[in-house]
């Protein structure tokens, strides 16, 4: 039997050592590789920012075809390797701790009620943005053509004529779907009510014009949304990303927060803010402009403007502000009064009407309590500081999904409300289809107070039934005021909701008042009739429907 014999091939090796190009070819070849680069890789020409070193290490790759040229661009490598290391290493917190801290600008001390209104009930935003972008997708299904060519983008909340809404825009779903509508663009936007999942609403014209986003970050060449801005001049800063929001006539436009590195090729920090109208491509440019305090004057910006501030820059300055209060060998050894912004942010709005960014500070080690939190305006950076120790966001999420465990539904994540001037978390109950089955309202200060319920208004009065028994309705009692009246019962009737009796009563002095409570309150309710004279407490408000802490009926009593 014959063997068959095998070769084996030689490797294939690559000796660059003799590749050779004319100068000629060396420098045609640079320039198309730059042309690629500038027009494809879109790098920030700004000694501030390290994408033009590997950028031009490239595009110099050609000239080592040329023999006298390769010596020089050893060195030149060389070099460009050290300033990829030492650079960002001199940059560091090691040696600009103070720097680092002082970023954010000075954070004031505030009154929580002075920025955040009580919260009006019909505006709750009761829908997040995984639950809008599902109602969005349904919205976009009932027009099957259009469902096959183009996708949602990133929902964004944002005030439109004083009414929270998420806006959805329509892209390109491919780069085939964007050649063959790359003139129509994609049709238009969806708009979902934050706090009625009954209004959405798909947007194709305003005043009569039809919507055709031609310019977006899934349009390609020319069309393509960061392009469009680099070769209209925006070369020597970077670019945030990209944020869909809507003037006040209802006509799109993305706008971009421009930056630049303020410490070495490090921390970096908004300079402007470019508006691109999606239809039409036309560009505007708003500088911000520093202050002392180091916020940001953002008279320049437009008024229909909600986000100038991307929250990857404002959420590590705050923790650099936490982290080097006693400079960086602190962060490293002693460790004293580090603070870090908890896991996770939201976006609330103010009673300015202006959006601010909301997280908690807690102490280096503590996983369920806070110190604090901040918000800080989207717009102009400006932050305040809330000293109220409390629970995480996740930590009132556990206590919220405990309270219905059996029902297995998830928490998302919460927003923070103002409900009689207490700090509170809002957020909604889901079930494993992410429908919103019930709400839910837990206490900043104590996330073992709990008030949940099949709608929004339920869970607030068991929220408040609850914190009105508890000690921190007793606290908030002195720091907010105390009300006691003395009257006689002039109507009486209850109701049984999520299995407790609620008890609802009026008083001849107090017309227009509804007073409500529940019989854990006082054993006498279920007994009171009219005419009893009854004496009342309860915290001061200008609702007319009160959760009351306190009843006393004088007439059984006697």
């Amino acid at each position: 039997m014959n063997k068959e014999t095998y070769t084996k091939n030689p490797p294939i090796a690559v000796n660059l050592s003799k590749f050779r190009l004319k100068t000629v070819w060396a420098i045609l070849l640079s320039f198309i590789l730059l042309a690629y680069l500038l027009y494809f890789q879109l790098p920030v020409l700004n000694l501030r920012f390290l994408s033009w070193v590997p950028a031009l290490a490239f595009v110099l790759l050609p000239f080592w075809g040329i023999l006298k040229a390769r010596k020089t661009l050893r060195y030149i490598y060389i070099v460009f390797l050290l300033i990829l290391i030492l650079a960002p290493f001199f940059s560091s917190g090691l040696f600009r701790a103070k720097s680092y801290r002082k970023l954010i600008g000075d954070i004031q001390s505030s009154e929580f009620s002075d920025l955040v209104s009580p919260i009006d009930m019909a505006q709750v935003p009761i829908i997040d943005e995984a639950f809008a972008r599902s109602l969005a997708e349904k919205k976009l299904g009932e027009d099957f053509a259009l469902g096959s060519r183009v996708h949602l983008g990133n929902p964004t909340i944002q005030m439109v004529k004083g009414k929270l809404f998420w806006v959805v825009p329509l892209l390109h779903s491919g780069f085939f779907k964007w050649l063959a509508n790359r003139d129509a663009g994609t049709p238009g936007y969806i708009m979902v009510s934050a706090t009625n999942s009954q209004d959405i609403a798909f947007i194709r014209e305003v005043n009569g014009e039809p919507l055709n986003i031609r310019y977006q970050r899934n349009s390609f060449f020319n069309k393509n949304l960061k392009r469009h801005l680099y070769l209209n001049g925006f070369t020597g800063i970077a670019m945030a990303g990209d944020t869909f929001e809507l003037d006040d006539d209802g006509e799109p436009y993305w706008t971009i927060t421009v930056y630049d590195h303020t410490i070495g090729v490090r921390a970096p920090e908004s300079l402007g803010l470019a508006t691109v109208h999606a239809c039409t491509g036309k560009i505007s440019y708003y500088p911000l402009i520093k202050q002392e305090d180091g916020s940001f004057s953002d008279q320049n910006i437009p008024a229909w403007v909600d986000r100038v501030q991307p929250s990857y820059f404002v959420i590590p300055q705050l923790d650099w502000w936490g982290k080097y209060v006693n400079g960086f060998w602190n962060t490293v050894f002693g460790k004293r009064d580090i603070l870090s912004t908890t896991q996770g942010y939201n976006v609330i709005y103010g009673n300015d009407g202006q959006s601010y960014f909301y997280t908690g500070m807690s102490s280096i080690g503590a996983d369920e309590g806070t110190v604090g939190f901040v918000l800080c305006n989207t717009r102009n950076k400006k932050t305040s500081l809330y000293l109220i120790s409390g629970a995480t966001e996740y930590a009132a999420m556990r206590s919220a999904q405990g309270k219905v465990q059996q029902f297995k539904y998830y928490a998302t994540f919460p927003i923070l409300v103002n409900l009689n001037d207490i700090p509170t978390y809002f957020m909604t109950l889901k079930d494993a289809a992410g429908l919103v089955k019930m709400y839910c309202f837990v206490s900043v200060r104590d996330f073992s107070l709990v008030g949940v319920g099949e709608t929004v208004k339920s869970a607030r009065e068991d929220y408040l039934m609850t914190l009105a028994s508890s000690q921190i309705g007793s606290i908030y009692g002195e720091l907010t005021g105390r009300d006691t009246f003395i009257g006689h019962v002039s109507r009486i009737a209850t109701d049984v909701k999520d299995g407790r009796s609620f008890y609802y009563f009026s008083l001849k002095e107090k017309p227009g008042l509804i007073f409500v409570a529940t019989s854990n309150l006082s054993s006498y309710l279920p007994l009171t009739t009219e005419n009893d004279l009854v004496s009342i407490e309860y915290l001061a408000t200008d609702e007319t429907e009160i959760n009351i802490n306190e009843f006393i009926n004088s007439s059984l009593e006697n």
